[in-house]
């Protein structure tokens, strides 16, 4: 009998899924819920699931220690009527059917971390904190509000809960990093519209550590997961072509990136619009990153 504490990872196939599972697969007996099929590979049980109905993946909840909830259409789409609300459903839909879940099982997870994005903050001078409540308008900031309540609604008095507002994630073999090391090295590294917008970022190293320290710590509520260096597109583009060793990089002014975005099928406002936020309370229970500035994480990123 497997005698390791139990994580439970839904939608734990993306980017930032894949890290958590291959970092935690060494101190726990890792589940992965998948819409894909079951199967057991390199030690690690991946259940079927379809993100909305109770079934029989509900047993494996049951003695856990964590649950991380990582399920949701990618946001890189056009935000057509349709695309918009699957991507609201499949949030909220996979987190009520938890909820629901939990609030049955004799011995539910002690800790449940569920996802959630930043991009409901303000556009402001300052960055953001988990302690600020007055948000954007717009549809990534409404997702995240509904997908928020969907969270915290119900009474699950045996489970602590972390809405995980996160921030773009940096890694070599996922995310928008690869996206822009291909485009700097094509001298196309340039500031996008007006270079002002800020970006708020995390390595995906400190993110997996960040997730290893909230279930040490027992953290509980809203925590952002970004660096406490918030940069703008036009400083980030600058020092990603200072480190590449590219000597220009031509801009993307905005009409360009709204042509684009119809051409990729994908949103402009991801590109155009600020995030800024800063993870005060990792901070105020010193936590400590490995890559705290954009030249650090850069330098890690680009190792041979």
């Amino acid at each position: 009998m497997n005698s390791l504490p139990k994580m439970i990872i839904a939608g734990g196939s993306g980017f930032f899924g894949n890290h958590l599972v291959e970092y935690f697969k060494k101190t726990y007996r890792v589940v992965v819920l998948t819409r894909s099929e079951s199967k057991l590979k390199e030690g690690v049980q991946y259940i079927n699931w379809d993100a909305k109905t109770i079934g029989e993946w509900v047993d494996e909840l049951n003695g856990a220690t964590v649950l991380i909830n990582l399920t949701g259409k990618s946001i890189n789409c056009r935000f057509t009527e349709e695309n918009k609300k699957e991507l609201l459903s499949s949030r909220t839909d996979s987190t009520k059917v938890l909820a629901e879940a939990i609030y049955k099982l004799e011995k539910p997870p002690k800790i449940w971390m569920n996802a959630s994005a930043g991009a409901m903050y303000q556009t402001a001078d300052v960055p953001n904190t988990e302690e600020d409540e007055v948000f954007k308008d717009d549809f990534l900031a409404q997702m995240a509000i509904e997908w928020e309540k969907a969270f915290f609604e119900n009474e699950l008095p045996k489970t602590k809960r972390v809405a995980m507002r996160i921030s773009l994630i940096l890694g070599k073999d996922g995310g928008v990093f690869p996206v822009w090391k291909k485009i700097t090295k094509l001298f196309l590294g340039g500031k996008v519209g007006d270079g002002k917008q800020m970006i708020s970022w995390i390595h995906i190293d400190d993110a997996v550590e960040a997730v290893k320290f909230i279930i040490k710590k027992e953290i509980e509520g809203i925590v952002n997961f970004s660096t406490n260096q918030p940069i703008s597109n036009k400083d980030l583009m600058k020092e990603l072509r200072k480190q590449m060793e590219a000597p220009f990089g031509l801009p993307a002014p905005k009409f360009g990136v709204k042509l684009g975005a119809v051409l990729l099928d994908t949103e402009p406002s991801l590109l155009l619009d600020s995030v800024n936020f800063v993870p005060k309370k990792l901070l105020d229970n010193n936590f400590t990153f490995n890559y705290p500035t954009i030249t650090e994480a850069f330098k890690k990123l680009l190792e041979k």
